[in-house]
């Protein structure tokens, strides 16, 4: 009885193998991008911080010295909008949407663009209670930083583009 439940899954994993399908790796980021600089407007904040940490995750070394940069990560601009979706019938709003874009680009050590200004944007809807005000101003934070992940390796998608 367990040889017939062996089998099915034995046969799949033959098929699998036999199709040439493998799981999808990182991809890698154009080698010009090997030791990366990141400019921008407000150099310590979340936004560098997670592209640094994307970056790394990629095998990118990031620097803090322009000099040593292979690349220049410029991070044009940031923009956070928080707007109210829906409300009950008194007029206490139940709904809100966060939305946040990105505008960057890449350029060599030379100063040759490698990537021209793109943007990237999302947005995210929560409920909100006014009876619950402490919990839904930490789900706020907690979405907006979600959603500021999400940019970021959209943005690195973009940059892998380039490498191929």
């Amino acid at each position: 009885m367990k040889t017939l439940r062996i089998i099915p899954v034995v046969c799949l994993a033959v098929m699998l193998c036999a199709c040439g399908f493998q799981l999808r790796g990182s991809a890698a980021l154009p080698q010009e991008m090997a030791v990366t600089y990141i400019k921008a407007g407000n150099p310590y904040g979340t936004l560098v911080n997670d592209f640094a940490e994307a970056l790394r995750t990629h095998k990118v070394t990031v620097t803090e010295v322009r000099e040593e940069a292979t690349a220049t990560l410029v991070l044009i601009d940031s923009k956070r909008d928080k707007d109210v979706l829906s409300v009950n019938s008194r007029g206490n709003v139940l709904e809100y949407q966060l939305t946040q874009s990105i505008v960057f680009s890449v350029a060599n050590a030379d100063k040759t663009t490698l990537l021209e200004p793109q943007q990237v944007a999302m947005s995210r809807d929560y409920l909100y209670s006014s009876t619950d005000v402490l919990s839904k101003e930490r789900e706020e934070a907690v979405v907006w930083r979600t959603l500021q992940r999400e940019l970021v390796n959209l943005a690195i998608l973009r940059m892998t583009a380039i490498a191929n």
